[in-house]
């Protein structure tokens, strides 16, 4: 932690200047003033009394200090403005919200996902831009005593230290128990809106037996802490800039930023594979392995630690180690194999297809023998994987290596025997059906799942397309037994977000009192994406679905989180819609997906806390964080200008999905993938959360 009498050491006058003035600011981390109080009240004064007609040179010019605080109109100014603090910003990100303000901590829940309540409460303020600088030297945040306090906190605390400083500043006895007596009066524990702004979102989920309205608001302690971490040399995290028009309206945090806020940026980072698919390439080059996957850098480094170039301390590491390596290794030796197994596919699906020009006795025995006896080729695949490793300089040396002899042929083993392996017997779950929506272009969804990420869409986006899904269908088809679309299971093709900017809507015209064009205020800055997804929906009912299917075409939603969904192009010649009954059939179309997509399933870890998000990040880079609902602030209640007769405000829930390669999906199973890929909703008193859904 920074320490005032670190940056009071600073010798060169202009950087200290600076330096002092951005270490008192929301988005840099507290500054320790222990011993140094008078120096730190002087510097909160100073920022105050700066403004545009007369700015302050000098951050402890104890004098101007004194001359700001003892000012009678500085004084009510600041009074003025404590009602309009706040712990969540009902102004981000639209200026417009007026006269409205939240005080409230998250409903405490046993759920296990980031929001606010993870962080030490602290106060923001969002009103009139003009009179911004008064409420600073109450709120802006440092350490004192190892505690992270403001002068505001101080007062209601009674600190005689910080109520003698005051004193001495001039703020008198009397000053001094008005200014305490405002606090009480305006900062209660729990402070709501009577009604929902017009201009403040509102979402619809269902809530018992009828639909309850959420609005969604940003923690201003969890910005602060992005903020902080993103200036951090230490953070791994991965962030990326917004900016926001009308910033010091919008409230301190982004008024002290200039509007340039940093959120999470963790995209999918899903492209095409370039010339086609692997089988397409390997068919031209009479190659039928990816060599690459067993030969990069990654790889190598796997196989340097299995041959003990850097040994663990202790024999449980060493065992726990080389599981972990063997897994990577099976994963690698399998994508290597991609190429002959997907068009081990394709002859399956029509025998007639594909046909092998080049003499590769090991690609036609693999394609000709029954899966059954798959097994049997394990030697041959053995052998062809270590003339990979000689015919590469990088990988050479691992070839017929001693220590990799048996771990390399096991992983062969295992792969062929889950490839020789039947799907299963039909294990026919009465009343379960299945649509498969497949390569559907997005454009323009919002990449911003919520105010603190970007990346993934929202899951409760996703899970709205799929309810207004449902809903259309039944009103279309007013079948005797209602369709329940239970649960989804996403897969991406394709994900490209970019940096865009839109004009806002009119808000007022060019020349008063006379006709005349409406004006925009401002352009707004948005992160939007393009994706290419597949969709799985699990479905519950007594009726046959696929004797709906050109009503299912129909009243499929034309919006998906926030873009335009479109229907595949028409050179893609894709079957798009299609409907099963059979878990193996459905099985036996998703198992063959491009290599270079990603399945998004939800995880088993989930962060409790920002230093976990980090570690977990850091440790396995398919966990993705993303936006997977939202944690109540207060219990549901009736509110005017709701949508539905109950609204709740909340704030988003940040958790983690699983990046899983379609390989992975392959070798896992039918039953693993219904059992681990599908999410579905999850209504509590606290939260309303994106989870597994299971059988």
């Amino acid at each position: 932690m920074t320490k005032l009498s670190d940056l009071l050491a600073i010798e060169d006058e202009a950087v200290k200047q600076v330096t002092l003035k951005k270490m008192f600011m929301p988005y840099t981390e507290d500054v320790s003033v222990e011993g140094f109080e008078k120096e730190a009240l002087t510097i909160l004064l100073n920022l105050s009394s700066s403004h545009h007609l007369d700015r302050c040179s000098d951050w402890l010019d104890v004098a101007r200090a004194k001359r700001h605080l003892k000012a009678a109109e500085n004084f009510e100014a600041s009074l003025d403005e404590i009602k309009w603090f706040h712990t969540h910003n009902l102004k981000f990100p639209d200026c417009r919200v007026k006269d409205q303000r939240i005080v409230a901590q998250p409903l405490t829940t046993t759920e296990v996902f980031i929001s606010s309540a993870v962080l030490d409460l602290r106060l923001g303020w969002a009103h009139n831009s003009a009179v911004y600088r008064h409420t600073l030297w109450l709120m802006n945040s440092f350490s004192w005593q190892s505690q992270p306090v403001c002068i505001l906190s101080l007062i209601q605390q009674e600190s005689p230290v910080w109520v003698e400083l005051l004193n001495e500043f001039g703020l008198g006895a009397k000053s001094l128990a008005r200014l305490k007596h405002t606090i009480e009066e305006q900062l209660p524990d729990n402070h709501f809106p009577d009604s929902v702004s017009s201009y403040s979102k509102q979402l619809r989920f269902p809530w018992g037996d009828d639909y309850i309205s959420v609005t969604p608001v940003v923690s201003h302690a969890i910005q602060s802490e992005l903020e902080v971490r993103s200036r951090s040399r230490e953070s791994k995290l991965s962030f990326v800039s917004l900016s926001l028009p009308n910033s010091a309206s919008i409230g301190n945090l982004c008024g002290s930023l200039g509007g340039n806020m940093k959120t999470l940026n963790y995209p999918l980072d899903v492209k095409p594979a370039k010339g086609g698919t692997l089988p397409e390439s390997r068919k031209k080059s009479g190659h039928y392995f990816d060599d690459y996957q067993v030969t990069n850098a990654k790889v190598c480094q796997v196989l340097n630690h299995l041959i003990g170039s850097e040994p663990s301390k202790t024999q449980k590491q060493r065992e726990s180690a080389r599981k972990v390596r063997s897994k990577i290794l099976r994963k690698q030796i399998a994508l290597w194999m991609l190429p002959l197994i997907e068009l081990r596919d394709i002859v399956d699906a029509d025998p007639n297809q594909q046909q092998l020009e080049h003499d590769d006795t090991l690609a036609q025995a693999f394609l000709a023998l029954p899966e059954s006896d798959l097994g049997s080729l394990s030697s041959e695949f053995n052998r062809r994987l270590h003339l990979t490793f000689q015919n590469n300089k990088y990988a050479a040396k691992f070839a017929y290596h001693p220590k990799l002899m048996q771990v390399v042929k096991a992983q062969i083993v295992w792969i062929l025997e889950q490839l020789s392996k039947p799907i299963g017997n039909e294990d026919k779950v009465t009343g379960e059906q299945y649509i498969y929506l497949s390569s559907m272009r997005v454009q323009d969804a919002v990449a911003m799942s919520s105010p603190y990420l970007c990346g993934a869409p929202s899951l409760t986006a996703i899970w709205g397309f799929m309810h207004s899904y449902q809903r259309e269908f039944n009103k279309l088809v007013n079948c005797d037994s209602p369709f329940e679309f239970s649960s989804f299971s996403f897969y991406v093709r394709r994900e490209n977000i970019q940096p865009t900017a839109k004009l806002t809507e009119p808000n007022s015209v060019a020349k008063a009192r006379t006709v005349s064009n409406a004006k925009r205020p401002t352009i707004r800055s948005e992160r939007l994406a393009d994706l290419e997804i597949d969709l799985v929906i699990r479905v519950h009912s007594n009726s046959r679905i696929s004797d709906f299917k050109t009503a299912l075409k129909t009243a499929l939603p034309v919006a998906f989180a926030g873009g335009a969904l479109y229907q595949p192009q028409l050179s893609a010649q894709v079957e798009w819609l299609k409907t099963f009954t059979s878990r193996s059939e459905l099985f036996h179309v998703i198992k063959g997906l491009p290599a270079y997509g990603r399945w998004l399933y939800p995880s088993e870890s989930q962060p409790s806390s920002f230093d976990e998000l980090e570690r977990l990040v850091t440790k396995d880079a398919d966990n993705l964080p993303v936006s997977i609902g939202y944690h109540l602030l207060e219990r549901p209640t009736k509110r005017s200008n709701s949508i539905t007769d109950c609204h709740a405000y909340a704030e988003n829930a940040i958790g983690f999905a699983k990046k899983v390669n379609p390989v992975e999906v392959r070798f896992s199973g039918r039953d693993h993938f219904l059992n681990h890929a599908f999410w579905s909703i999850e209504c509590s008193s606290e939260t309303i959360l994106i989870k597994n859904y299971r059988d």
